[in-house]
């Protein structure tokens, strides 16, 4: 069961436009979109250096969590996440992401099962990475506090892109 909300582009028909907007703009002018591809893939470049350590991570800190971001936060793929994702992966998102109720009456974003998340890393969107609860954050503190130097600085490169993956787009549409 769905559940309503003010997340950006919830209706097909919405959807549908932002995805015919980027194809359009892909459709007229490769070799004017030659820096969005490149800089999505230096986005994709960076996510793929943290998921496996953050797959490790979730598997230590979330399996034992009772309050799990995957139900509590609400979630939805930004704009930046669907230009990183369209130019890096050359894929679109079925969907934008929804809660929805689960049997439990927890209400949770509709890539969650109880093995995690149904999107790789590099599909998902920014914020699912980017937060570190308290739990792994003392977990890596204590742990492996090398390794949290090394997500925040991963981070921090991927905000960097992410901002200039969108002016790069305001830019290159301008064009159109």
């Amino acid at each position: 069961m769905d559940v309503p909300s003010n997340i950006p582009w919830q209706m097909d028909e919405e959807w549908n436009q932002v995805l015919l907007s980027l194809k359009a703009i892909d459709s007229k002018g490769k070799d004017r979109l030659l820096e969005l591809f490149r800089i999505a893939k230096k986005i994709k470049n960076e996510f793929e250096i943290m998921s496996e350590p953050m797959e490790q991570l979730c598997s230590c800190t979330c399996i034992e969590c009772e309050d799990i971001c995957c139900a509590r936060a609400t979630i939805w793929f930004d704009f930046k996440d669907l230009l990183y994702i369209y130019f890096g992966t050359g894929q679109f998102p079925e969907s934008q992401i929804k809660k929805v109720i689960l049997k439990n009456q927890v209400r949770a974003c509709h890539c969650f099962t109880k093995k995690g998340c149904t999107l790789p890393r590099t599909e998902r969107p920014f914020v699912c990475t980017w937060y570190l609860c308290p739990a792994q954050k003392e977990y890596l503190s204590n742990y492996n506090p090398k390794l949290m130097h090394d997500f925040d600085q991963t981070l921090l490169n991927i905000k960097k892109l992410r901002n200039k993956i969108e002016d790069e787009f305001v830019c290159v549409s301008r064009h159109f």
